[in-house]
């Protein structure tokens, strides 16, 4: 669920943000909570970690520019909306990262299309974040991997799992369903219940003896029941990779 703000000390600006916001998020299919504050206090007061915030920049009491600074003390990853109609507050309220200004008198599509980037840096962020992570192997070494650079997992059984990299590998301590979990989906696919294959490094299929080659030589099996489904996802990849 995405925590959402809007603070504008005008109630009616604050109903008409609500409402488009709502309606966006409705349409993605998306679950929201919004709660609304005429004030920077009653915002500060409120304590809750936000994960977007609306700002009107002129308010009485607190402006904001200051309800901005002082959140980012213990939320450095809201996503700050500003929406101001004085331009030249926008070189003052950098120093907070704000996500995007919102200049009045703004529209519903301004809106839209401002929460739309937001959830496309989202999902970039996340895609990034499971790009890299720390494997701990079975002999207590820990190593930090690139997804991109994995052309297979091998699983050996008693939950041992292989790991193979272009010119090494090595093993770790866990089941190919909770090391599925961890990888992007778009790029990593479960062809036999023994792999997890990356397609990035699939040099071909073989459909004579229904195996994967990859580009270091190495073959991995398809299962009878998977073989339409990783032609299918192979040829979505590239499909992808070429737009």
């Amino acid at each position: 669920m995405i925590r959402i703000a809007i603070v504008d000390d005008e109630y009616d600006q604050i109903q008409k943000i609500s409402q488009v916001v709502s309606g966006f998020f409705t349409e993605k299919k998306i679950a929201i909570s919004i709660d609304l504050f005429t004030s920077g206090e009653e915002l500060l007061n409120a304590d809750v970690m936000y994960d977007i915030i609306f700002f009107d920049i002129q308010m009485t009491g607190i402006d904001g520019i200051e309800t901005g600074q002082r959140l980012r003390v213990n939320n450095k990853n809201a996503a700050m909306f500003y929406i101001t109609s004085y331009k030249d507050y926008i070189q003052q309220s950098m120093t907070i990262h704000p996500f995007a200004f919102i200049v009045k008198p703004f529209t519903d599509e301004d809106i839209n299309k401002n929460l739309d980037d937001y959830l496309k840096y989202q999902y970039n962020a996340e895609k990034k974040q499971k790009e890299k992570f720390i494997i701990d192997t079975v002999d207590d070494r820990h190593i930090k991997v690139n997804m991109k650079e994995i052309f297979y997992f091998s699983y050996k059984g008693e939950r041992i799992t292989a790991v193979f990299m272009k010119d090494s590998s090595f093993e770790i301590k866990n089941s190919l369903t909770a090391i599925y979990e961890m990888l992007n989906h778009d790029y990593f696919v479960i062809p036999h219940r023994s792999f997890i294959v990356n397609l990035q490094h699939v040099k071909e299929i073989d459909g004579k003896s229904k195996t994967i080659v990859m580009k270091n030589g190495d073959l991995c099996l398809i299962a009878r029941g998977k073989y339409n489904d990783v032609i299918n996802s192979l040829s979505g990849y590239i499909a992808n990779e070429e737009v």
